[in-house]
């Protein structure tokens, strides 16, 4: 993972073999991120995603592997959760999507991430099983 800091972003480049929330963590981590916003695009290899379903409060997640595009990527940085969402694109130009529990880098993955000046931890709701921003 290779980054630069500017003052209200960081802008991220991850290479092949690099874990995307593993690379996001040590990058909250390094740069004390507690507040954020993120998109990007890149190549991917393996990707999990994940589905909530409200009613049973759970989730349920499935493991992709082959050549995949992401052609979305967003989500949050709060000081306790990185919470991400991606979608991806194989060969066929079929798409899948969903929650990201986990992706690993085929050949880059560009990220910026917007840095602002709310924190953004975040607490169980009771009503949806969610952890949501503590505003």
């Amino acid at each position: 993972m290779e980054y630069t800091r500017e003052s209200d972003r960081l802008v991220v480049r991850l290479d092949p073999g690099d874990r995307v929330l593993d690379s996001l963590e040590t990058l909250r981590d390094e740069e004390d991120v507690d507040h954020g916003f993120l998109v990007g695009i890149g190549a991917v290899d393996e990707v999990v995603l994940g589905h909530y379903d409200v009613e049973s409060q759970e989730y349920s997640e499935e493991t992709f592997t082959g050549q995949f595009e992401v052609t979305s990527f967003s989500g949050n940085i709060g000081p306790d959760k990185i919470h991400t969402h991606i979608q991806v694109a194989d060969e066929e130009f079929e798409t899948l999507g969903g929650h990201c529990s986990g992706a690993v880098v085929s050949g880059t993955f560009e990220i910026v991430v917007l840095l602002g000046e709310t924190q953004l931890p975040h607490h169980l709701d009771e009503r949806t099983g969610l952890d949501v921003f503590d505003l």
